[in-house]
């Protein structure tokens, strides 16, 4: 494979990478669920309907939108275009708006600052750790050992204390790039952290094993 597509490097195709997620979010979402929309339409079609079974499977599994509101969501979507269809904008519109539900937002700041005054940065640092755990599955694929680097780029612009709003956009913007993490399935990083390799684990199991201890006994009393 190319050296971007090599496991570590945490690249995915065309010029998608994780470090582009942290860099330029809008450009990898717009890359990420370009393609991912691109699996739902027609060759030479710019949409597709609201019944699409892919489309809302994936967004009901990929979004913080509730299955039983789905229905409302992509008509609400579809109702600009004359064809009350999905295009590519407005699905990258949909992926951005709901990565994350906005009542668990506010509930974790009232959570911080239960008199609604404003976080302290470090505070808010925790707070978004605690937030990511929300994520389930979807902050599992941006593995343990890239978490900080997500913070660190979601709170670039961080002051001494952080208000409300840009609490909720801090938190938006983590979960925009743990999700599209997620969609362009990037390698783990060097140094993140990942499950050991199956054959390692055989090795340690074989030679800690009662059997392969009472032949080295047996081995040992034959020799003495």
């Amino acid at each position: 494979p190319s050296p971007a597509a090599r496991p570590g490097g945490g690249a995915a195709a065309g010029g998608l990478t994780f470090d582009l997620a942290l860099s330029d979010l809008d450009k990898a979402e717009q890359l990420a669920y370009g393609s991912v929309f691109s699996g739902f339409v027609a060759p030479g079609a710019t949409g597709v309907g609201v019944d699409s079974a892919a489309l809302r499977d994936y967004i009901a599994t990929n979004t913080c939108v509730p299955y039983s509101e789905l229905d409302v969501v992509l008509l609400t979507a579809a109702s600009a275009n004359e064809d009350m269809q999905i295009t590519q904008a407005d699905f990258l519109k949909l992926m951005r708006e709901n990565a994350i539900p906005e009542g668990l937002v506010l509930e974790r700041y009232l959570g911080l600052t239960p008199d609604g005054s404003e976080l302290p940065s470090a505070d808010c640092r925790t707070g978004l750790f605690m937030v990511k755990d929300e994520l389930g599955a979807t902050a599992s694929a941006v593995g343990d050992g890239r978490w900080d680097a997500v913070f660190d780029a979601v709170m670039r612009t961080v002051g001494p204390t952080v208000s409300m709003e840009s609490w909720t956009t801090f938190c938006k913007r983590m979960a925009r790039i743990a999700r599209v993490t997620k969609a362009a399935k990037f390698d783990f990083a060097v140094g993140a952290s990942a499950p050991r390799p199956l054959a390692a684990s055989k090795q340690c199991r074989k030679r800690s094993s009662p059997s392969s201890l009472r032949t080295q006994h047996s081995l040992n009393l034959k020799s003495s």
